[in-house]
């Protein structure tokens, strides 16, 4: 049985950015990994069970990830756990460090999160010896990455009485995107632009 991982939507008013340096800090919004790592705590246990062929033997053995964590640093993001394998009569425990990207789709408004590489050692039992017989990459059966809202339909509309009177209307919106992976956070900042409201926001470009 394979693990299919669900597309986890959270409304959150991030900024959305491209996968370039954050340059502009008008507004600045911090995405800590405690928050990323709750989200393996939502999922609850993740396991999956495949088969195998050595030597015309033909087997399965089941897999269980225990404590998967995702680590931020500085221009990198991590995935660890240790993972629990069952294959015939040999159980073993391997610790996994994986590659982790972290990147903004302009065209969806939408940060993915995405496992991209972590490997753990099949191994099993073969005349009286343990053998390996290949690296199982956990990266497949997380079919769909985690994916945070990001921030272009987002818009603030401020009014403000004028000393003769009337009011003037002024909306303000976010741009020129950008991200930054730092020790223990995803840094997401933007230039803002602010705009009297009487110009057609059509033509506002995104």
């Amino acid at each position: 049985m394979r693990f299919s991982g669900k597309i986890l939507l959270f409304t959150i008013l991030l900024i959305g950015t491209k996968c370039v340096p954050a340059q502009n800090q008008d507004l600045i919004v911090v995405l800590k990994e405690s928050a990323l790592n709750k989200m393996f705590t939502a999922i609850g246990q993740i396991k999956g069970t495949s088969t195998y062929s050595f030597m015309f033997i033909d087997g399965s053995y089941k897999w269980t990830l225990i404590n998967p964590l995702i680590k931020l640093h500085s221009n990198k993001a991590d995935f660890i756990c240790d993972v629990n394998v069952t294959a015939g009569k040999l159980d073993y425990t391997t610790k996994v460090k994986g590659i982790v990207e972290i990147c903004y789709e302009p065209t969806t408004n939408l940060i993915y999160i995405e496992i991209t590489e972590a490997l753990f050692p099949l191994n099993i039992m073969f005349a009286g010896k343990q053998r390996h017989i290949w690296d199982v990459e956990l990266a497949d059966y997380f079919e769909t990455p985690f994916i945070f809202e990001g921030p272009l339909t987002m818009g603030t509309e401020m009014a403000f009485s004028m000393p003769d009177g009337t009011s003037k209307k002024i909306y303000c919106h976010p741009l020129n995107c950008g991200v930054k992976i730092a020790e223990k956070q995803v840094i997401v900042s933007a230039e803002t632009e602010f705009l009297d409201k009487q110009i057609d926001l059509k033509s506002v470009k995104k």
